[in-house]
């Protein structure tokens, strides 16, 4: 796969609220990522849908295994498609192989209107 479409960049947020209150998340970039699309099939769709997730996007980056869906949000700077652009809810982490036999991480994306939607 070509990692030709944008730029990927994944933020860790932590939670900065006392303890008892409601969370409040401090991002800090944790990583940057050239990123390749591929195609949201229809059992990932229909999974996401069944969650009450909604799987807008499927990305593929270098590997890395230090990304969690639990806490970390993906920023895309695209180069083509402008309206990919934007912040991401990360629903899915996939540690996969590409057709070279690379290791790659595949991120499963739902879009998101800020970087704080907790």
């Amino acid at each position: 796969m070509n990692l030709d479409s944008g730029v990927a960049m994944i933020w860790r947020g932590s939670n900065t609220s006392p303890a008892g209150s409601m969370p409040a998340y401090r991002y800090e970039k944790l990583c940057e990522s050239y990123y390749g699309d591929k195609t949201v099939g229809v059992t990932r769709f229909w999974t996401a849908k069944a969650q009450d997730d909604r799987a807008d996007l499927l990305i593929q980056i270098q590997r890395n295994s230090g990304i969690s869906a639990a806490t970390d949000r993906c920023q895309l700077s695209p180069y083509l498609d402008l309206e990919a652009a934007g912040m991401y809810k990360i629903l899915q982490v996939q540690q996969v192989t590409d057709e070279n036999g690379l290791p790659m991480t595949d991120l499963t994306l739902q879009r998101i209107e800020v970087l704080d939607d907790e």
